[in-house]
Parts: C-alpha cells; sequence; structure tokens
C-alpha cells in the first residue's frame, strides 16, 4: 500500500491526455476546478423581467376624468310640465279591440320637442285599474288627413299646438269606456 500516492500536478502544462478525436486539458476539467457554463437562471430572470414590463407598458390605463360639462354645455332638457293636452277624446277603430285617442298637444317650453310618450290606465267601472299601458304619442298634420307624423321629423316648436293621437291595440274587458287616465312618462327635444 503507497502511503504517498503521487497524483498528476494541475499546474503542470506538460502533463496532458490526448484522446483519438480530442485534446483534453487536464487542468481545466479536474473535478475541483469550476466550469464556465453560460448563466441560463440569469438568462431566464432578464427575460421574465423584460416580458413583464413590457406587459405593464401596454395594459390599458384608467382613463382620466373628464370634467362634467358646464351649465352652458348641457341644454335645457324638456320636461312633461311643458306639454299640455286638451280637447281629448276615444275612437274606437273600426275592426278589433282597439282605438285611438285624440286631442291637442301644445309646447309651453322653450325647446323643440321631438317626442313624447304617455302612460294609460283603463279603469273598470268601479274604479279598479284594469290596465295600464305605455304609447308614444304621433302628430296628425291635419284634422282631415289620418296619416300620423312622427315627432323627430316635425318637432312641436315653442309655443305651438298640433293635433295628436295614439294607437292603443287592445282595451281591457270591463273597461268604462272614458278616457284612460294619462301619465307623461317620457319627453323628448332639441333646443330651437
Amino acid at each position: 500500500m503507497a502511503t504517498n500516492p503521487q497524483y498528476p500536478d494541475p499546474r503542470r502544462p506538460s502533463q496532458r491526455f490526448q484522446g483519438r478525436d480530442n485534446v483534453r486539458d487536464i487542468r481545466t476539467d479536474s473535478p475541483g476546478s469550476p466550469r464556465r457554463e453560460f448563466p441560463w437562471p440569469v438568462l431566464a430572470i432578464v427575460a421574465a423581467a423584460a416580458i413583464l414590463a413590457a406587459l405593464i407598458y401596454w395594459l390599458p390605463r384608467t382613463p382620466h376624468r373628464l370634467p362634467p360639462p358646464s351649465a352652458a354645455q348641457v341644454p335645457q332638457q324638456p320636461t312633461g310640465n311643458q306639454i299640455q293636452l286638451t280637447n281629448l277624446a276615444v275612437e274606437h277603430a273600426p275592426v278589433g279591440n282597439s282605438l285611438y285617442l285624440t286631442g291637442n298637444i301644445h309646447n309651453n317650453g322653450s325647446t323643440d320637442i321631438t317626442g313624447v310618450q304617455l302612460q294609460a290606465t283603463f279603469l273598470g267601472n268601479n274604479g279598479q285599474v284594469l290596465d295600464t299601458q305605455t304609447r308614444p304619442v304621433e302628430g296628425l298634420a291635419n284634422p282631415n288627413d289620418p296619416t300620423p307624423q312622427d315627432l323627430t321629423k316635425a318637432p312641436i316648436k315653442p309655443n305651438q299646438s298640433r293635433m295628436f293621437r295614439i294607437y292603443f291595440e287592445h282595451y281591457p274587458a270591463g273597461w268604462n269606456k272614458e278616457v284612460p287616465g294619462l301619465k307623461i312618462t317620457t319627453v323628448t327635444g332639441t333646443t330651437p
């Protein structure tokens, strides 16, 4: 048994092993010397940071709050108070269970009226509510022509009156045949 083994000295360049196809340096491949590898973990961390930075950059941002429009920018909106309904009458349609409610509509406001919706409440003989229907108001050009006018194309100007009609496809059984109770639900308009 050898008490003093002789190992190759890694500091001596003369000790080299030559294989068939390659040359191997004992100094650089010894178990005690560090091997130089490509730093893959560092590259992966840098790539992940770059992707994260790109995502943060291109993500949508919260929109900036715009100030609300001032009173000068918002036109005065029409209300149900600026509309007056007069001369209301019920006309039964010649066929079926439908009817027309006719009358005059007057614009008391300062804006052009381009649309009106009414809610009609039909009552029974004892005063109980039988049905409630919401319908648009149609303008009439003249009393002799039953062709309706679309109020968006022919608005009612301020301080102007026009004949109107409302068509109901059906009325409830037991209705007392009186003018239904009317409530203005929607009014649209534009500034003149």
